[in-house]
């Protein structure tokens, strides 16, 4: 069957469309969960790498496809072009995987959003608590920290927030179970009437989020969270610590 360039290419474009879905599922869905996802910046990283996928391949096709070539050169050329796309394909996605949110954890008063690539492989080795001893591959996991009372731990951890600006919620090994301090978090939450102030074109998403809840304001309280972005809210319950939802929100 005889096909144009222009046929070939948009074959391609069919096929680099379908895998673009696949990926932007994959980091939405998996990895950086709404509203996640818009905090840390995803949808410029997103269109980067699915914009270079998808225009790349599809392009080269059209510029150097020739249907008068004989099959092993037309096969070696689409060859040459799947790898080429691939491989950037799999750079970026490599780069996206390390930069993926992996841990809430409370300190103090608000919550600090962890990434993978700021946990370093010697301190996970550290940890002693099975559900922080490796970085979980979907979905945030809750955790508490606080200063150890080791005197000199304490001061690596002052000196290093000093020189290289990595804080406790970097530290794995002192993390403990968020369920065991729900009641303390729930005590530090800010009142709703706080949020709305810092919020006042939002109330409407306010409103919306207490509504899901199925909790009444008065019970409901927020704590902000840290990210490298863009601050985020976790909606909680005050009684309890409870997170309810995440809210793109501004929290001060």
């Amino acid at each position: 069957m005889h096909i144009t360039r222009l046929k070939a290419a948009s074959i391609h474009l069919v096929i680099s469309l379908s895998i673009a879905a696949a990926v932007s599922a994959l980091m939405l869905f998996l990895w950086y969960m709404p509203p996640l996802f818009s905090a840390l910046g995803g949808q410029q990283v997103l269109l980067i790498l699915l914009g270079v996928d998808v225009t790349l391949g599809p392009l080269i096709t059209l510029l150097i496809y020739n249907p008068k070539k004989s099959r092993k050169a037309l096969t070696f050329d689409l060859s040459l072009i799947a790898l080429i796309q691939v491989s950037a394909l799999v750079y970026g996605m490599t780069v996206v995987f390390h930069a993926r949110p992996v841990f809430a954890v409370f300190s103090a008063n608000s919550f600090d959003l962890v990434t993978a690539n700021t946990i370093r492989k010697e301190d996970l080795v550290k940890v002693q608590h099975p559900d922080f001893k490796s970085l979980p591959f979907s979905g945030l996991v809750y955790a508490y920290t606080e200063m150890p009372k080791n005197k000199k731990e304490r001061a690596e951890i002052v000196l290093s927030i000093f020189n290289n600006g990595k804080d406790l919620p970097s530290y794995p090994q002192y993390y403990s179970p968020y369920s065991e301090h729900q009641i303390s978090v729930g005590s530090a939450a800010k009142s709703i009437a706080e949020l709305r102030k810092f919020n006042p074109n939002d109330t409407n998403e306010i409103d919306q989020a207490i509504k899901a809840s199925g909790q009444s304001e008065e019970d409901l309280g927020y704590v902000p969270m840290r990210t490298k972005i863009q601050d985020l809210v976790v909606l909680v319950g005050k009684r309890n610590g409870e997170v309810i939802q995440l809210l793109l929100l501004k929290p001060w």
